[in-house]
């Protein structure tokens, strides 16, 4: 089936090829890393995570996207939902994969990452974060690939599917975002915060997930043959406005910085998009509100990295280092590749059924 990644217009082989000139950038910038060590990013004794981790963060929720389409079919009966059941997994496994090595480029040195297969430890935040993403790659990439394989046959996904993404899939991708943001509470913070900070995560990791799921559906009916129905979008839309005007409500409550209300700012207008008939009715708006969401959600999760822990912003507290910043445009282009082969490779399998 990988084959069909290879067929494509124009559009599709500049589109690659950007993607792959942009992650050979990357790749010279970690080569760097490598010879001469974290001494080329911004970290230091004063921060001790960067835009690697924020990223590491993001990614790690958007991996949930396989939560409102598992639910929606299988425990809701929704059988709708199965026609995006795939690309939902897809772009699971993609966020996934490049979370999995935005932390593989924050430990600094690539054979630490066979260190957690050698000794494991249970209260090792890394090791955690290292065995349930690549439980949730492993998982979703065999039970997508298994669905798709069916669907190219015209025969019915096998039994073991379901059990699988309900039992194994959801957890996972619900504990992901909680275990892979507890690198948020090394910094001080009052009671409240701490209190607030697994829902916080976890409603973020919704509203993002399921908006970035949201905004590919759409680049898809603009690019390609592939439309998921008016009606599964305005679905997804609804839990959108749900899943992020319960964070938000979280948001307005911590620390009053100027980058998260500016978050606030952002996510307050997306949400107001989407509550809007006349503008939701609208594919073009539609698209602006998901990434709206999309933007707030990672305004606020890098805020944290920009401040020092009194609360005040700092100039000399943290500054992401040219290097540093092309090792994260690399990493994201590799996901967006990754995304956009296995997209290739699922709706051409779709047209052709």
């Amino acid at each position: 089936m990988i084959e069909k990644a290879l067929k494509g217009n124009r559009t599709y082989w500049i589109w690659i090829i950007s993607l792959l000139s942009v992650i050979a950038f990357g790749i010279s910038a970690y080569v760097q890393q490598m010879r001469l060590g974290l001494s080329v990013t911004g970290l230091g004794g004063n921060a001790c995570w960067g835009i690697s981790a924020m990223h590491f963060i993001v990614m790690a929720g958007f991996a949930a996207s396989t939560v409102p389409v598992v639910l929606s079919v299988y425990l809701h009966d929704n059988r709708s939902f199965g026609k995006i059941m795939v690309i939902a997994q897809f772009l699971g496994v993609s966020a996934a994969v490049t979370s999995l090595l935005f932390l593989l480029i924050d430990m600094g040195k690539p054979q630490l990452m066979f260190d957690l297969l050698r000794y494991p430890n249970l209260r090792s935040f890394y090791s955690w974060a290292f065995f349930l993403l690549s439980g949730y790659i492993f998982v979703n990439l065999t039970s997508s690939w298994a669905t798709l394989g069916a669907e190219r046959k015209g025969v019915a996904a096998a039994g073991w599917i379901k059990p699988l993404l309900l039992f194994v899939s959801v957890p996972l991708a619900m504990t992901i975002p909680v275990v892979a943001g507890l690198a948020y509470t090394a910094f001080p913070a009052n009671l409240w915060f701490v209190s607030l900070l697994a829902p916080r995560l976890l409603l973020s990791s919704f509203a993002g997930s399921t908006a970035l799921l949201l905004l590919t559906i759409l680049v898809l009916k603009r690019t390609t043959a592939f439309d998921a129905g008016k009606d599964l979008v305005s679905k997804l839309s609804t839990f959108v406005v749900y899943a992020a005007s319960l964070h938000f409500l979280l948001q307005s409550m911590s620390q009053a910085m100027p980058l998260i209300w500016l978050s606030l700012v952002c996510g307050i207008a997306s949400i107001t998009i989407l509550l809007m008939p006349q503008l939701k009715s609208s594919t073009s708006w539609l698209a602006v509100a998901a990434a709206g969401i999309l933007f707030a959600i990672w305004l606020e999760k890098g805020a944290v990295l920009l401040y020092s822990p009194t609360g005040g912003i700092d100039a000399g507290y943290y500054t992401p280092a040219f290097a540093e910043i092309s090792m994260t445009l690399g990493l994201c282009s590799l996901g967006m590749l990754l995304l956009t082969i296995l997209l290739k490779v699922a709706v051409a399998i779709k047209m052709t059924k």
